[in-house]
């Protein structure tokens, strides 16, 4: 989840920086016109590159830069997160395994800046499937790697992640929920992520994704995002997704909660083998 900088970093050339190599890519998704039509195939290409739930490895670049910051006049936030997923089966049961850190974290405000890493988060999902549903549930740990105040919490924390994955014929709906509590109980923050993914032609789709933040008893956070992705299949099975999406807070409370943000990403879905159970 993108956090939120009590204080922020500072020249405005530092906000663009870090998103260049995304912008690059995502020039891609300009080069040709979707259509308008649904496509209709639950387990198409464009449902497996966006469920959260697709036993892939994958590597994803997630950017999100939040130019206006709630009660913060002139701060802002930039944080470019690398997230990798791994399958796998310990215990024989079917689990994936995501990792997310804030790599360049910037934070700035008139006359502060922050810049560094952010906090590590772990979870471990079991994942159990109801025909063409799948849920999954287990143990979020946070850990406080950030370089600055301003870009962490300082606190170890732990809690749950779920997900649940609903593939239909015109797209995907899904939804991330996660609770972390900090170990000396100082902090608590819930949240709900719905998704839903519309598919068009020639790998396009429409995307809405935003999070939705409770830090309890200090700040909440309601983003609503309209975004459009697509997908190319490589050789050897790899899957890659690239997307824009822009999200406006319909609520806000507390100081330092995005008023509104730019989320882009672009993830590499790559095939994993195996072995086969006996």
């Amino acid at each position: 989840m993108p956090g939120t900088a009590r204080l922020a970093p500072a020249a405005g050339a530092s906000i663009i920086a870090p998103m260049k190599t995304l912008l690059r890519a995502l020039a891609a998704l300009s080069f040709a016109v979707p259509g308008l039509a649904a496509a209709e195939d639950t387990d198409g290409l464009q449902n497996d590159a966006n469920n959260p739930l697709t036993p892939k490895m994958a590597v994803m670049a997630h950017n999100y830069v939040q130019p206006v910051l709630s009660g913060q006049p002139g701060s802002g936030t930039n944080q470019l997160f690398m997230r990798g997923l791994l399958p796998h089966d310990a215990l024989g049961v079917d689990q994936l395994m995501r990792a997310s850190l804030p790599v360049i974290s910037n934070a700035w405000a008139p006359h502060h800046a922050a810049n560094g890493i952010g906090d590590l988060t772990v979870y471990d999902m079991a994942i159990h499937r109801f025909d063409r549903n799948k849920i999954g549930v287990g143990p979020l740990l946070v850990a406080p790697t950030a370089s600055s105040p301003a870009l962490g919490s300082g606190k170890w924390q732990g809690g749950l992640q779920t997900v649940i994955s609903l593939p239909h014929k015109w797209g995907l709906t899904a939804a991330l929920t996660s609770y972390q509590q900090a170990f000396d109980g100082s902090l608590q923050t819930l949240t709900v992520q719905p998704l839903v993914f519309y598919n068009l032609d020639n790998g396009y789709y429409l995307r809405s994704s935003g999070i939705s933040t409770f830090d309890l008893g200090r700040s909440s956070v309601v983003p609503i995002g309209l975004g459009l992705g697509r997908v190319f299949e490589r050789p050897g099975g790899k899957v890659l997704n690239l997307f824009i999406e822009p999200q406006y807070s319909v609520v806000q409370t507390g100081i330092g909660v995005p008023s509104f943000q730019v989320f882009a990403g672009l993830v590499l879905q790559i095939p994993v083998k195996t072995p086969a159970r006996p």
